[in-house]
């Protein structure tokens, strides 16, 4: 009987250790993704559209504004 109950224990162990080790790179993943500015694919489409069209002349920097 006491050998189940120690494989039981470890498998629950087990899996809670890879529960833990998920939960942790989810949790440090988030935490990078909100100190870095990531670019996702839909971002990296319109970032290389503008770029393109930037290139091409068909827009140009707003030179009316001043800082303050």
């Amino acid at each position: 009987m006491f050998d189940r109950v120690g494989e039981i224990f470890s498998l629950v162990l087990g899996a809670l250790a890879v529960g833990y080790l998920v939960f942790e790179i989810d949790r440090r993943q988030r935490r990078l993704h909100e100190i870095f500015v990531v670019v996702d694919a839909d971002d990296a489409e319109i970032t290389a559209r503008l770029e393109g069209v930037v290139e091409s002349g068909e827009l140009q920097p707003y030179t009316g504004a001043t800082l303050a």
